[in-house]
């Protein structure tokens, strides 16, 4: 007859372990469940694949161990638990209790002599155990009966060591981890171990000797590389095994008894589990649960009972309609999910004739591309889309925005990841096995709306949706289809300029260098620079020296400051003036195309060509403005909000100085140099307004002192950037307020929100290193604000587009912070509305301005100055 088997889980170990290897996650209301989704994941993975007939978790008590009594310094490095990880203690407690799982905390002991003690009656009883457990302090009491299983990377990769696979891992049994740690110590228990002795040293030691009685006794053997090391640390090994040693005997009582969930139990542990918007777990927990209930169970959730939920799969019916009256009588007012396909399989289409799907539910009907176009063309409102920019591309300009877009909610939800598939959507948020039919995926997207509406209304970003997102759908349709006239002779003509300008430039180089090389290979530019030349400041790579920007830019060499601007000409005739022609389309316009998902900030990008890259701050990128011209019997005119981030910033943090500044209309920077200098604006020199115009936008970016330092072209010194960045903080306490406490939010929250609602994740708030947890700090600081800048040119977008019906001036291009228009002839007096539009699309309590020019091309503008009140 097989042994029983009892699983013994290492409770805090495993949410440690969970909150520090998983993306930080929160609830819709902010309650962090990281390490509650690791460990009840681990949990359940138990219960499936060991499948024990009991279970008990191990804790540790409040206060001091007996090893501390001997050892004051014991786990003396440790620092203070994050505040988001104590708070999901209690909750992992409620969670056991109400499976019926018994949790064991014994004072004056850790939960690893708890583990060790239970494991040791457990061979007593008859049961083998397997151990679960976030680190591998408990390798120690592995045998024949005992097992531990722990985790490689993350949660979900493990590895299960019996004794050979100790052996296999190490060198050496299970007996000997004590010895192991007390030669080479353990930082995170504060185990000194023995100086100069690693892992490879200390395994050859024990595989010679055995124990560290056994090196001790037998000193005189050990070999004279190892000796010189342990010499006076004989002590010191001693006491750091006994620190390392597990105590099998604390005083502790448990029945045994196997595990049975209550109906009542399950039923709790469900609610909690949904509570905490574990959705792919409400799922797997029933079955696994199911053969530890007792009863007949009945466990709900919703209106559907939990075990009948598991992967439900799509019933569809669908049938063909061949007119726009039938298509109109199937939906009869009824919202309807529309899917698009290219292939057909009944004999009514041809098969090379794109045909969309419109759904019902589980009812479907194939229509002509024609016909449904046509549908939403008269009733967008009814229509459930995804990607519904790229349809209403085909559609009459001047629609209104459809009901849903699937993509755009998955977009609002979690701006972060890298697409929103329609498959990947339905898996995320629907209880059902993946659609493998077009009229399957027709009718999911139609369910899609439901679950994603509600998550939209439970995280207070229904707004962003409804109020920005949809209703600029329609809006960039137009901008892509309409597109900008560009010059190709211009392009030609730059071309030409810029490969002479290269030319010269590169022979000057070749001159500093004294020899010609490849400019464009990194390997033989750093050979140039740092072997040839001997230039300081080499940074060696696994492939030869850094040669980027971030390198070459500290570095105070003609030749250095040659290849850069090299570089940047090279790329402007490259990407810019050759790219741009080959982009121009047979009606003499660029048609860019506009992404809403792709930024995580909120912001749009575009993309063949990416027009938000034309570099504006060099005379020769400017140069290649001049390329977009006007349309015959148009002008150009062109709208940008002037410091709009900065006014966000002041409006937001309520910073008495900026927000006085804006209102009176005075230079922001020169205001900001008052502060910092302790001086009249009078007497603000150039070089101190500049200092204060790079640290107003660098704060607003949350830039380090490195960044700032070299922002100010190495004008600064570390030091001296980190010196302003505080002496700004001290002048600007409002704006140190206003970065803390958005730092803060990720952290208790995991994410930032816009002045409209919308949220960005920081998945690495947390994060166990460094560099990647300060990035996400960073990040943090600016993202309410640069969202809201991005929310407010979108608004903009939306009521100047409205503003424009009618009227033949159309909207062209939208880059930054600036909106680009075709003025009509004889349209002139629609420009001071537009400037309205815009300034007032998101109120703030500093004035929003916007600077307007119009000219004949996109360089050569006119500053149009506003009509003022």
């Amino acid at each position: 007859m097989p042994k029983k088997r009892l699983a013994i889980i290492d409770g805090y170990s495993l949410l440690f372990r969970a909150f520090f290897a998983t993306r930080y996650l929160s609830t819709a209301d902010g309650r962090p469940t990281n390490a509650l989704l690791g460990f009840t994941n681990m949990l359940l993975n138990l219960l499936e694949s060991v499948k024990p007939d009991a279970i008990v978790v191990a804790l540790d008590a409040p206060g001091k161990t007996f090893r501390h009594v001997e050892y004051s310094e014991y786990k003396g490095t440790r620092k203070e638990q994050q505040p988001e990880l104590i708070q999901q203690l209690p909750v992992a407690r409620d969670l056991l209790a109400a499976l019926g799982i018994p949790s064991i905390e014994v004072t004056g002991f850790e939960a690893d002599d708890v583990v060790g003690t239970i494991s040791r009656k457990a061979e007593e009883n008859g049961y083998d155990t397997t151990i679960v457990t976030g680190d591998l302090d408990t390798l120690q009491l592995v045998d024949d009966c005992v097992s531990v299983l722990t985790m490689r990377q993350g949660v979900s990769d493990t590895v299960t060591y019996t004794p050979a696979a100790v052996v296999e891992r190490y060198g050496f049994g299970p007996e000997y981890i004590a010895d192991y740690k007390a030669l080479v110590g353990d930082t995170s228990d504060n185990i000194p171990g023995v100086p100069g002795i690693g892992a490879k040293g200390a395994a050859e030691l024990i595989q010679g000797f055995g124990s560290i009685e056994a090196m001790i006794e037998r000193f005189a053997e050990i070999p004279p590389k190892f000796q010189k090391k342990i010499e006076g640390q004989q002590e010191q090994m001693k006491k750091s095994k006994w620190l390392a040693t597990i105590d099998c005997k604390v005083p502790l009582t448990y029945d045994f008894k196997p595990l049975v969930i209550s109906p009542e139990g399950m039923e709790t542990a469900i609610a909690m589990l949904e509570s905490l918007e574990f959705k792919s777990i409400v799922r797997r927990a029933p079955k696994i649960f199911g053969p530890y209930l007792s009863g007949d169970g009945g466990v709900t959730t919703g209106n559907v009972a939990v075990a009948e939920i598991e992967n439900e799969k799509l019933e569809v019916k669908s049938s063909d309609l061949s007119s726009y009256e039938d298509a109109v009588k199937f939906v009869n007012g009824k919202p309807f999910g529309l899917y698009f396909t290219s292939t057909a399989k009944n004999d009514l289409f041809d098969e090379t004739e794109r045909i969309a799907m419109i759904a019902i539910g589980p009812q479907v009907r194939r229509v002509p591309e024609v016909i449904a176009n046509r549908l939403v063309t008269e009733h967008p409102e009814l229509a459930i889309l995804h990607d519904a920019k790229q349809l209403y591309r085909r559609l009459p300009a001047g629609m209104k925005e459809p009901r849903f877009d699937a993509m755009l909610a998955g977009y609002v939800l979690q701006s972060g990841r890298s697409a929103y598939m329609l498959r990947d959507l339905i898996g995320g948020y629907l209880d059902i096995q993946p659609p493998e039919t077009a009229e399957e995926l027709a009718s999911a997207l139609y369910l899609l709306e439901r679950p994603l509406r509600e998550r939209l209304e439970k995280e207070d970003q229904m707004r962003v949706l409804t109020e920005v997102e949809l209703p600029l759908v329609p809006v960039l349709a137009e901008i892509e289809n309409t597109g900008v006239c560009v010059d190709r002779n211009v392009l030609k003509d730059f071309s030409k300029q810029l490969e002479v300008t290269i030319d010269q430039t590169a022979r000057h180089i070749y001159e500093l260098a004294q020899m010609e090389f490849n400019i464009g290979s990194p390997k033989q530019l750093g050979e140039v620079l740092f072997e040839k030349l001997n230039i300081p400041g080499a940074q060696k790579t696994k492939t030869g020296y850094a040669t980027g920007a971030e390198v070459l830019s500290t570095i105070n060499e003609p030749i250095c400051q040659e290849v850069l601007s090299w570089r940047e000409l090279s790329k402007l005739k490259g990407t810019y003036t050759d790219g741009l022609e080959r982009l121009i389309g047979q009606d003499g316009r660029i048609h860019t195309t506009y992404a809403q998902t792709v930024a995580a900030t909120g912001r749009l990008s575009s993309q063949d060509p990416n027009l938000q890259n034309i570099p504006i701050r060099t005379e020769l990128g400017r140069g290649i403005r001049k390329a977009f011209y006007a349309a015959d019997g148009y002008q150009l005119a062109s709208f940008d909000y002037s410091q709009i981030e900065l006014r966000i910033m002041a409006h937001m943090s309520g910073e008495e100085a900026l927000v006085e500044a804006f209102q009176k209309h005075e230079d922001v920077h020169t205001a900001t140099a008052e502060q910092m200098f302790g001086i009249e604006a009078s007497q603000v020199t150039r070089e101190q307004r500049g200092y204060a115009k790079t640290l107003n936008y660098a704060v607003s970016y949350g830039v380090s002192e490195f960044g700032l330092a070299q922002q100010m072209g190495g004008a600064v010194s570390i030091a001296e950037a980190k010196e302003l960045i505080n002496r700004y903080f001290e002048r600007f306490p409002g704006v140190r307020g206003l970065m803390d406490g958005e730092i803060q939010k990720a952290k208790s929250t995991g994410f930032t929100t816009t002045m409209m609602g919308r949220r960005r994740y920081f998945p690495d708030i947390h994060a166990a290193k460094v560099m990647e947890r300060k990035a996400a700090e960073r990040q943090a600081m600016n993202a309410p604000i640069q969202g809201t800048a991005a929310d407010m040119i979108k608004l903009a977008m939306i009521n100047v587009h409205k503003r424009l019906k009618g009227a033949t001036t159309r909207m062209l291009l939208t880059v930054h912070d600036e909106l680009v228009f075709e003025l009509a002839k004889g349209e002139d007096n629609i420009l001071e509305p537009i400037r309205e539009d815009m300034e007032k699309a998101l109120p703030l309590n500093v004035p929003v301005e916007v600077d307007a020019k119009v000219g004949k091309n996109w360089l050569d503008m006119k500053v149009l100055e506003p009509v003022r009140a």
